[in-house]
């Protein structure tokens, strides 16, 4: 798997000496952070902070830039909080956060290794990409969107991969070498596009969960279905941008592709893949004591398990296998995921320490002093996280610690609501156009362009309309009082 530096994780070009250990560490850790949801033991969690430092140590080799920043901003900030003295209860309250943000990063891997052995998810992959261009674009938005809903980056990959393996088709080699390029660009922009749109509202996001950590009595519905409504506004703005990409070639005749006979079923199978897992978790919410992230992180591991059965209960070995070989990805897997466990374990920790060091008061006079409204804070969070992640501080970390203070300084007129939103839209802005971002990185790998061609020279302009767009809603609606 590829890091967020840009480097191949061990896990994924080979063993080291230590991958073994980490890998049984990663295990410990997502155990841990299961019997945390239901006991609340210091002892359990200074057990798996004790695992979760080693396996950082040990997979320090996988650390790119983007995952070097917040580790040591995250060690700063416990430097700092030992310095003021801050109470235990802070640092246990930030180690609770670190094992969790943690522990999903490794526990949504269990649903791409189900993926893997999944036929309807190769299906769906030739259904989008054999699309005629007139329907590629929506097609491949709508897959990229779906995938990385379902199975995050392992979605982005694959269906990358199969545009990539497609641009290898007789049909495609009849191309002109312009118009070759041209369809490898616009289906890779789709992808990217429609994924970085999870990012909006989708429940088992990065972007969710660490909204919701950071912002304490923040409910989803506030915010998940006007992020799901704008992914629409954003997909058209999108297509529109491709739309004029493609006028040029319209007229020359092309080959026009098709996708196999029956590959919709696939398709319509992640489709019901999604509504159930979400469903799964709502309900786990709703009927339990529960609380929204402890429920996603209990029905994951649960649902893979369950599709990789359902996946092969007609091949050789039944279901049980299929359950085997998903766990033996799964555990493969845990030994490479040190940037991106670096990076998430930062964000859950740094937020909880800066607030207990951040003199609060002393900040809000601050801010008043200067005489910024609701509005402008809330843009400036948004335009805060877009532009630090073009210098490679990763959106999740900007993103939980502004957050986390916003909602401290209890400004009249920025709701938690506004402060959710704010990062939202930054967030899904930047995915698709900051090189140091994991997104571009694995793009990059795939696609074979690098990841200043694919994110500023090809999607800036779409990455920059759809900020402009957020920032008008989020301002429209804060001055009319609706949110």
């Amino acid at each position: 798997m590829l890091s967020a530096g840009g480097h191949v994780s061990p896990g994924a070009a080979g063993e080291d000496g230590s991958a073994a250990l980490r890998r049984g560490l990663m295990a410990a850790i997502m155990l841990a952070a299961l019997v945390l949801v239901f006991l609340d033991s210091r002892l359990v969690t200074g057990a798996a902070v004790a695992a979760l430092l080693l396996y950082l140590v040990l997979a320090r080799r996988q650390f790119g830039f983007g995952a070097w920043v917040p580790v040591l901003m995250a060690l700063a900030g416990l430097v700092a909080a030992l310095w003021r003295g801050v109470e235990a209860s802070v640092l246990w309250q930030g180690a609770d956060r670190m094992l969790f943000l943690a522990a999903l990063i490794a526990m949504l891997g269990t649903l791409r290794s189900a993926a893997a052995i999944a036929p309807e998810v190769h299906r769906a992959g030739l259904f989008v990409t054999g699309q005629p261009a007139s329907r590629r674009y929506l097609a491949m938005t709508g897959g990229g969107h779906l995938f990385g809903v379902l199975i995050n980056f392992g979605g982005l990959a694959l269906l990358l991969d199969l545009a990539t393996r497609s641009m290898d088709s007789a049909a495609a080699a009849e191309l002109p070498p312009e118009a070759r390029e041209a369809r490898l660009r616009r289906m890779t922009m789709a992808v990217v596009r429609g994924f970085s749109l999870i990012s909006l509202w989708s429940p088992f996001g990065f972007a969710t969960n660490a909204i919701l950590i950071a912002v304490p009595g923040l409910s989803y519905a506030s915010f998940g279905p006007l992020g799901f409504a704008m992914s629409f506004v954003f997909i058209a703005i999108g297509w529109l941008f491709d739309f004029l990409d493609g006028r040029r070639f319209r007229r020359l005749g092309l080959p026009r592709p098709s996708p196999p006979p029956g590959s919709w079923t696939g398709a319509a199978a992640l489709v019901g893949h999604v509504l159930a897992l979400g469903t799964a978790v709502f309900l786990l919410h709703e009927v339990t004591p529960l609380s929204f992230q402890q429920g996603l992180i209990c029905a994951v591991p649960c649902y893979a398990l369950l599709w990789a059965a359902a996946a092969t209960r007609k091949t050789q070995g039944g279901p049980a296998s299929g359950m085997a070989e998903a766990a033996r990805a799964t555990w493969t897997r845990l030994g490479g995921l040190g940037s991106e466990v670096g990076v998430f374990a930062s964000a859950g920790f740094l937020p909880v320490v800066l607030l207990a060091v951040i003199p609060v008061e002393d900040l809000r006079a601050a801010i008043s002093g200067l005489g910024l409204g609701p509005v402008a804070l809330a843009l400036g969070i948004s335009l805060s996280i877009f532009g630090l992640a073009l210098i490679g501080v990763n959106p999740i970390v900007v993103a939980s610690v502004l957050g986390a203070i916003a909602a401290q300084l209890d400004v009249p007129g920025l709701s938690d609501t506004a402060i959710a939103l704010a990062i939202t839209g930054g967030w899904t802005a930047v995915i698709g156009l900051s090189p140091f971002i994991t997104t571009l990185v694995i793009c990059s790998a795939i696609v074979g362009r690098s990841t200043t061609t694919i994110g500023l020279r090809w999607n800036g302009p779409y990455c920059l309309a759809i900020l402009a767009v957020w920032a008008l809603m989020l301002a429209g609606l804060m001055l009319a009082g609706w949110i």
